[in-house]
């Protein structure tokens, strides 16, 4: 094993063996060169540490740590976004509320317009009952159209039926055309087998060399048959054919009954249905002529015609409809609400003071276009992520190291970043788990398990550093955490983690303890007195 030297003040000590322990009265100033500053750094609330003093720990342990610190500016990204993310709400909060009393007013000036057509068609309404002929005509386009719409919707429910008969029908007759079609193909080829028959009948009864000639043929066809065999051959594929051509008129028949069935209730639909259509058609013809009447008939009341096309003919009602509608109007409108300073009662139809509100709003935009955006570059923001995960990381490395050695006293640590109530800084919480159900806080330990956490951190902090030779002292911790009995009894608990543990057997623990009587010898620990000069 290689020697290692300390130099406490003046003295200068060699140790050879793994687990050392230098015991005397130790002036704190003889260890400034190997004090960890975590304890100097960080507050004796272990409830709560700052993440920046826990990151200063890293980067005075190792030099490639120094970035650790943009970790930090997350909170200076999510202030930044805050900040911007709130003046964007507001902006478009303001653009929203002039979008809505746009619509509001652009919704009043289009009641404002139906109001203008209703009090012409009032006007229509009450100069034509002063017409008999006029009134006849409206009376009778009244009727009419009631006809048309009570006719529709009789159509719109006898078409359903009369489309499903139809289609049904159509159905039947498509398939009885194929079976026709394929009734012709088997006649087609039942024919073709007689002709064979017939052939072959014809050859039997001709001349030797005629006979000779057919015989060949049949040898060369491959097929070694007789005359009558090749008949009966022939015959038989006609009978099979015959059958299904029998079978296939038998569907036919069975078909042109459900045919049969089906077509007086279509024949009444499809009645029914053009006789309604054809209503329809008339009667939508005879409003037009109506209408066409109607504009050529002076009326003694002098309507304009350019009035009377404003209006449609068949919408024509009561002086008391029209009346109850543009009150209806009215209500609509006053339910509206649009701020004094947009509108103009004068002429409801300016837009001038909401496009003037619009305008304010792009000059203010571009003025404040730079605290609208993200001025972050894309690395700066990187940066700080990685290193977030990376501090992540190191908090995961540091908990799985503590975990190894709590474990003995039945102890569980979960470490978690949080935020402080104004949200301006990051802290580490440390959570304890006691006998894997009770979950308690660093206050609530006894103050052995207290001594034992805060010696097996600081430990864990120089395991993360990778440097081989681990030095404690109890001069780094807080005077109230410095008893003898705890303190000796952490050591004799962590000692066999280091030697059994692959990841931790290649560190080298050296504690100095200064001014503490050890009562019982710790097994392994070679111990050096230092006596006083």
């Amino acid at each position: 094993m290689s020697n290692l030297k300390i130099s406490l003040g003046t003295k200068e000590v060699t140790i050879q063996d793994r687990f050392t322990l230098i015991k005397g009265k130790i002036k704190k100033d003889l260890l400034a060169n190997y004090k960890n500053k975590f304890f100097i750094k960080i507050s004796e609330d272990f409830n709560k540490i700052p993440i920046k003093k826990y990151i200063d720990v890293f980067q005075d342990e190792s030099q490639k740590n120094y970035e650790l610190k943009k970790a930090i500016k997350l909170l200076d990204f999510i202030h930044d976004y805050r900040k911007i993310l709130i003046k964007n709400i507001e902006l478009c909060s303001n653009y929203n509320e002039i979008n809505e009393n746009l619509i509001s007013s652009l919704r009043f000036i289009t009641l404002f317009k139906k109001k203008e057509l209703l009090a012409k068609e009032l006007e229509i309404s009450e100069k034509q009952q002063k017409s008999s002929d006029f009134q006849a005509i409206m009376d009778l386009s009244k009727k009419l159209s009631e006809s048309i719409q009570n006719n529709q919707n009789r159509l719109h429910f006898l078409e359903r039926d009369y489309f499903r008969y139809k289609n049904q029908i159509n159905q039947i007759k498509e398939t009885i055309n194929e079976y026709k079609l394929k009734i012709q193909e088997f006649n087609k080829q039942k024919k073709s087998c007689f002709s064979q028959i017939n052939r072959i009948t014809r050859e039997m009864s001709g001349d030797s060399q005629e006979q000779e000639e057919v015989l060949n043929e049949i040898s060369n066809s491959g097929e070694n048959l007789t005359y009558a065999e090749k008949i009966k051959s022939f015959q038989k594929k006609a009978k099979d054919i015959q059958f299904e051509i029998n079978e296939i008129n038998s569907r036919i028949s069975k078909i042109k009954l459900n045919l049969e069935e089906l077509t007086p209730p279509y024949e009444t639909y499809k009645a029914d249905y053009k006789k309604i259509s054809e209503l329809i058609k008339n009667e939508e013809k005879k409003i037009i002529d109506l209408k066409f009447e109607l504009k050529k008939k002076k009326i003694d009341n002098n309507i304009p015609t350019q009035e009377l096309e404003l209006i449609n003919l068949q919408s024509l009602r009561s002086s008391q409809e029209i009346r109850e509608q543009i009150q209806n109007v009215i209500t609509k409108a006053n339910e509206l609400f649009i701020p004094g300073g947009l509108y103009n009662s004068d002429n409801p139809y300016d837009l001038s003071l909401i496009y003037k509100k619009l305008k304010e709003l792009e000059v203010y935009l571009n003025k404040q276009e730079s605290k609208l955006v993200i001025k972050k570059t894309e690395k700066e923001i990187t940066d700080c992520f990685e290193n977030f995960r990376k501090l992540e990381f190191i908090l995961n490395k540091g908990e799985s190291l503590m975990n190894k050695f709590l474990q003995v006293i039945k102890l569980k640590s979960q470490f978690r970043i949080t935020l402080n109530s104004n949200d301006k800084n990051f802290f580490i919480i440390i959570n304890f788990t006691r006998n894997n159900k009770e979950q308690i806080l660093f206050d609530e330990l006894t103050t052995p398990e207290k001594i034992f956490f805060i010696i097996v951190f600081y430990i864990s902090i120089k395991l993360q550093s990778k440097i081989e030779n681990v030095i404690f002292s109890n001069l780094f911790i807080p005077r109230k955490y410095n008893k003898a009995g705890s303190i000796f009894r952490t050591i004799r608990k962590i000692l066999p983690i280091f030697e059994n543990d692959e990841e931790l057997f290649r560190f080298k623990l050296i504690f100095i303890i200064s001014d503490l009587e050890m009562k019982k010898q710790i097994k392994e620990l070679k111990v050096i007195r230092l006596q006083e000069s």
